[in-house]
């Protein structure tokens, strides 16, 4: 049985890059993203930082929901993937984009 080889993927047509940081509370990501945001800045890339639950159609219902301990992991998760999914599609991939 002879291998094939695997296909030659095409790069995407977005220029920049998408880092995503996850880690517990307390760990020291806002501190090291701090960091990586101004040497980025300082390298003369341009930067855009956004955290969870910062989209505008989940905001208010995540904290509402989180302060009544009234959501389940499954509509937890639904939420997170709602957020992550509105700030993709309106604020990360319309500056990806080229130029």
């Amino acid at each position: 049985m002879s291998e094939q080889p695997l296909p030659i993927k095409t790069p995407h047509p977005y220029p920049g890059k998408l880092i995503i940081v996850e880690g517990i509370d307390g760990s020291g990501k806002s501190t090291q993203l701090l960091l990586l945001h101004k040497w980025l800045e300082s390298k003369g890339y341009r930067v855009f930082f956004t955290e969870w639950n910062s989209s505008e159609l989940v905001k208010e219902t995540t904290k509402r929901g989180k302060k009544s301990k009234s959501l389940t992991p499954t509509t937890f998760s639904l939420l997170h993937a709602t957020d992550f999914a509105s700030r993709l599609y309106h604020e990360i991939l319309p500056l990806s984009k080229p130029a």
